[in-house]
């Protein structure tokens, strides 16, 4: 298995954040290499990165959301029809933080599990749902609606 690792010596001074710094990493790795896997260490802290992971990434302004509950600035995969490469997909991590995915793929046995007695919709790009108790629409990963 071909892998990159990639050391980060320099000083973080030069960043003007550790996402900043992480994210050059990635892209970096992304725009120069067909390795089906990347790892890198950075002081104290490593991380390994699956293939399967979207490298197309994208930072997300900190927002505050209606309830008044602050979110953080963060980083995420860009959007595209699938959740099997997005960084909160069970098997994949995020390179970011180090947390590990947690939500079904698309189209698996685990992907019944959530919105369980509540009637899927798919919406006009594919993406389904179900209407919560607050009655705003919950996305599910996607299934096979027979």
């Amino acid at each position: 298995m071909v892998a990159l690792v990639a050391m980060a010596t320099t000083s973080f001074a030069q960043y003007s954040d550790f996402e900043q710094m992480c994210s050059k990493v990635i892209n970096d790795f992304y725009s120069s290499s067909s390795a089906p896997s990347v790892s890198f260490d950075l002081p104290s802290v490593s991380y390994s990165v699956p293939s399967t992971v979207n490298f197309n990434t994208t930072t997300v302004s900190g927002y505050t959301r209606n309830n008044g509950t602050y979110v953080e600035s963060h980083i995420r995969t860009m959007p595209n029809d699938t959740n099997w490469d997005n960084f909160s997909t069970k098997g994949n991590s995020n390179p970011f933080t180090g947390s590990t995915g947690h939500r079904a793929r698309d189209y698996s046995s685990d992907a019944y599990n959530y919105g369980a007695g509540h009637t899927i919709h798919t919406g006009s790009r594919g993406g389904q749902y179900y209407y919560n108790s607050n009655g705003h629409k919950t996305y599910v990963p996607k299934r096979n609606l027979w």
